[in-house]
């Protein structure tokens, strides 16, 4: 593991060796990476943007470091635990965001980003002591400074390789499933109609609201998950890296992968070894190269998200909280 080369005294990336790449460490950040790109892609096929998945990984973060503080339970047992309750505190996080657009008609955008901010200081004061949660806040003034993490459950290195890779292959054989769904059912088919132009779904008898709060709710699943799979490494030391909140790397693994499931996939394998590798560490605690690397993961986004989002006649339709004629 990364973190034992660090613990003997090595330079940071003095630990990074063919090994310690190929570890649980990149396993870990595979998949939590893939998770948070499943994340978003799903609910973006459902028309919705879930910008909410940064507050879905706190909620999951939160949920997973009670759980290790509250019970005595042995660790391993406390990593399963709390990627349960993780992923349903991220689920339900989801279902929120959909139900204040379906009741009040609260765009996704507004309500995700302010659950995101409403989530960090929950983070801060509830999560794992005495650190903060990976990523809280985007540290403009010290872009050099090393972004503090939470402390692991100490799990043996051997139990984080064998199960990360599980979780892994769990997350490739979900997004296929789910791609062969998309392309080959009735279900698949009323979820892109819902996308494409959810009046036309509602004229078609396709229960919209329902369809879109159950891929929200998926796509929470997802994120919060990712957020408690932070607690059982100290930690997949490559995410500590990511330049920006770590719960919006999903954006960038679900729109640079295309759109596209098995995109995303690729997208998440890529970057996963691109963490890894040695010299990333310190490319990325200088804030010239920070700043950059923060950009060209961003802007491909600017190119691929119009080409992504829902075709209902006019470009003004992503704001759009409603799926009603109005009367």
């Amino acid at each position: 593991m990364i973190g034992g080369g660090l613990s003997s005294g090595l330079a940071p990336d003095a630990g990074l060796s063919f090994h310690g790449i190929w570890s649980g460490d990149i396993v870990l950040v595979a998949t939590g990476l893939l998770f948070l790109g499943l994340g978003f892609l799903l609910p973006l096929h459902a028309g919705l943007l879930n910008l909410a998945i940064h507050g879905e990984f706190l909620a999951g973060f939160v949920v997973g470091s009670l759980l290790s503080r509250s019970t005595s339970l042995v660790p391993s047992a406390q990593a399963g635990l709390g990627l349960l309750a993780g992923a349903l505190a991220g689920g339900l996080a989801g279902l929120v965001i959909a139900w204040l657009k379906r009741k009040f008609a609260i765009h996704e955008i507004l309500s995700g980003l302010l659950l995101g901010a409403a989530m960090i200081p929950v983070a801060h004061a509830f999560g794992a002591t005495p650190t903060a949660a990976p990523s809280l806040t985007i540290p403009l003034g010290s872009l050099a400074d090393r972004i503090p993490w939470a402390p692991s459950l100490h799990l043996h290195p051997n139990f984080v390789l064998t199960w990360g890779i599980l979780l892994l292959v769990l997350g490739i054989v979900f997004a296929f499933l789910t791609s062969h769904v998309l392309r080959a059912s009735v279900r698949g088919f009323e979820l892109r109609q819902v996308g494409a132009n959810p009046l036309a779904a509602v004229a078609s008898g396709v229960d919209v609201d329902g369809m879109q709060t159950s891929v929200m709710a998926i796509g929470g699943a997802c994120a919060g998950l990712v957020g408690a799979l932070q607690l059982w490494t100290n930690p997949a030391v490559a995410l500590a890296r990511w330049p920006f909140p770590i719960g919006f790397a999903g954006l960038t693994v679900a729109l640079v992968g295309g759109g596209y499931l098995g995109g995303a996939v690729l997208t998440a394998a890529l970057l996963a070894v691109w963490l890894g590798l040695p010299g990333i560490r310190a490319a990325l605690e200088n804030p010239g190269w920070a700043a950059m690397t923060a950009l060209l993961l961003i802007l491909p986004i600017f190119w691929i998200l119009p080409r992504q989002e829902p075709d209902q006649g006019a470009p003004r339709a992503i704001w759009r909280t409603r799926h009603r004629e109005p009367l």
